[in-house]
């Protein structure tokens, strides 16, 4: 089944971008309210986004999410509660906090979805890179809690600042793939 999957969303991929935004499309609207901590949202109502393969990925009400998990660092271009990527990260922060789909799988949807609310190719790419370099891994070899490569607790704020706006840099003027920018960013680490 999870090599179906993979096909389908190899061919979703190869698609033109308009086909792709046919079969794509978010499931309510997102209803939340903030809880106490000043911080985080409940969802009032479920929510759920069907990626370009057709799979579903739902949210129920009562889900708490923080928005989007953006370092902070990037706040001023990018609020966790703003911008057409906000449906994206709710998706994304529910998945990550569930661990019922792959990483891989998880951040991948992270970027369908930005890509079906309409940010453009390169914050799409941006934003997934950071989520990827930087955010929640499961199963496997990786521990509960475990980070991406990148991990901010040994960077400063400088430090992940240059790294991202390298990044970004390099995403608008050489346009790579999602697989050129995870090689990028695993080759960073290894050495």
């Amino acid at each position: 089944m999870k090599n179906l999957y993979n096909l389908l969303l190899v061919f979703a991929l190869l698609a033109p971008s308009s086909a792709l935004a046919e079969r794509a499309r978010f499931q309510n609207d997102i209803v939340a309210s903030f809880v106490d901590d000043g911080r985080n949202m409940r969802l009032e109502q479920s929510f759920g986004y069907v990626d370009p393969a057709g799979k579903q990925w739902n949210v129920p009400a009562g889900s708490v999410t923080d928005g989007a998990s953006v370092p902070r660092v990037l706040w001023v271009a990018y609020p966790p509660f703003t911008g057409l990527y906000r449906k994206a990260a709710v998706l994304h922060d529910h998945y990550c906090q569930q661990k019922t789909e792959t990483w891989k799988a998880t951040h991948a949807m992270f970027y369908d979805a930005m890509r079906t609310a309409g940010v453009d190719e390169k914050t799409a790419k941006v934003m997934w890179a950071a989520v990827y370099h930087f955010g929640p891994r499961w199963g496997g070899v990786y521990r509960s809690g475990a980070k991406g490569p990148g991990s901010t607790a040994g960077m400063t704020v400088e430090q992940q600042d240059r790294l991202l706006r390298d990044l970004e840099r390099w995403i608008e003027v050489q346009q790579p793939s999602l697989d050129e920018i995870a090689r990028r960013l695993d080759t960073s680490v290894a050495n």
